[in-house]
């Protein structure tokens, strides 16, 4: 089981495209930072927003 932990996962940022390295199994890091992630939500709300009008 620690296998996972020892693989040394990246992934990237949702926002700004930048590696990230994953330490948690159950619930991987999708952001950065809490500021990429408010953007990311902001932009998405205002692109759907755009979309429907």
């Amino acid at each position: 089981m620690g296998d996972f932990a020892s693989q040394g996962r990246t992934v990237l940022c949702r926002s700004c495209h930048r590696p990230l390295r994953q330490n948690r199994r159950w619930f991987p890091q999708q952001y950065c930072n809490r500021w990429h992630k408010v953007r990311h939500r902001v932009a998405s709300f205002v692109g759907s927003v755009l979309d429907s009008a």
